[in-house]
């Protein structure tokens, strides 16, 4: 074993440390998971930036939970149709059988008139186009997507067509001119948004390289640099010929396909 074997080893073990499951523990909301449902309630938009991984959509939960408690009807939207089957499934464990759990997607029309509904963006704003106004609350997650040149514009209707007798909570991790967007909001709908804003992230970015040799190696050491490994392994020709592969054959193989 060289010096710079046992340097790496000792890098991945630094890099692996504290990855697990963590102990169980009560859990207590955050200061600003209290603040967003408290306007919820008081039926006000709300903008929330923060983190992944910080617990925004346990705002969205305890927003719907209220939200059908008083007998009213909640929308859930996601970009993604595989979230939205995610999320279907979720709400279903969580709110049934005490409430009812649909979901409309390009792929999936179930129970539609439920107490809560998971929907696409698009399929949500489909329906606002038809001019049906049904749901007192409207969760608009991945709300960075407004920005989006070509999907941008349902976000953009969703709210301008969201009645204002809704209350929209918006969640996103990456929305940097939140005052920009909230004024904008608030401009098409007549109505005050409040911006719940979160910065320090509970959960630590580690940026890691998978190495053919060393197998999952940090991608910078201790001062911050990156791994002279990282910088071999993409020297020359290394990224493009497989070790041991021979460079004539492995030329005349791409020639020829």
């Amino acid at each position: 074993m060289t010096k710079r074997d046992k340097t790496i080893k000792e890098l991945k073990r630094d890099f692996f440390q504290g990855i697990g499951v963590p102990k169980e523990t009560a859990f207590k909301p955050d200061e600003f998971q209290l603040e967003a449902i408290k306007l919820l309630e008081e039926r006000v938009d709300t903008l929330v930036i923060a983190p992944t991984g910080a617990g925004k959509t346990y705002i969205a939960i305890e927003a719907i939970r209220a939200t059908m408690a008083r007998g009213e009807k909640a929308v859930y939207t996601a970009p993604l149709k595989a979230v939205s089957n995610a999320k279907y499934a979720d709400f279903k464990r969580r709110f049934e059988p005490e409430y009812s759990v649909g979901i409309l997607t390009g792929d999936r029309k179930i129970a539609s008139d439920s107490s809560v509904v998971v929907a696409t963006t698009e399929i949500y704003r489909n329906e606002l186009y038809s001019g049906e106004g049904r749901y007192s609350l409207v969760v608009l997650d991945e709300f960075h997507y407004l920005a989006d040149p070509q999907r941008g514009p349902v976000w953009e209707e969703s709210i301008i067509l969201s009645p204002q007798t809704a209350t929209l909570l918006l969640l996103s991790a990456s929305i940097s001119n939140a005052q920009q967007v909230a004024a904008w909001i608030e401009e098409v709908r007549k109505k005050p948004v409040r911006i719940v804003t979160v910065k320090e992230r509970p959960v630590a970015l580690r940026l890691g390289f998978l190495h053919s040799d060393f197998g999952v190696i940090p991608l910078l050491d201790d001062d911050g640099q990156i791994l002279p490994e990282v910088n071999h392994y993409y020297s020359g020709d290394r990224m493009f010929f497989p070790k041991g592969a021979r460079r004539g054959s492995y030329r005349g193989n791409r020639r020829r396909g």
